[in-house]
C-alpha cells in the first residue's frame, strides 16, 4: 500500500491513510448487510472521516469543472 500510495501522490491524486480491511464473512451479514465486527468499527469510522474530509477540500475544484 506505501508504495502505491508514493505513485498516486506523483499523480496528484488524494488518498487517505487510514485504510481497512473487511471481510464478507465476518463484517458483512448475509454477504450484504454491512455489520462491521467490534473491532473493525472505529477503522472504519476513521476512514471514512478522512474521505469526507478529502470530499470537503475538493469540492470547489469539482464545482468548477462544471
Amino acid at each position: 500500500m506505501e508504495n502505491l500510495r508514493l505513485v498516486m501522490g506523483e499523480l496528484q491524486v488524494a488518498d487517505v491513510k487510514a485504510q481497512v480491511g473487511l471481510s464478507l464473512f465476518t463484517d458483512f451479514e448475509n454477504f450484504s448487510d454491512f455489520k462491521p465486527v467490534p473491532g473493525q468499527e472505529n477503522s472504519v469510522n476513521a476512514m471514512l472521516d478522512q474521505v469526507i474530509a478529502w470530499g470537503g477540500a475538493l469540492k470547489p475544484l469539482r464545482e468548477n469543472r462544471a
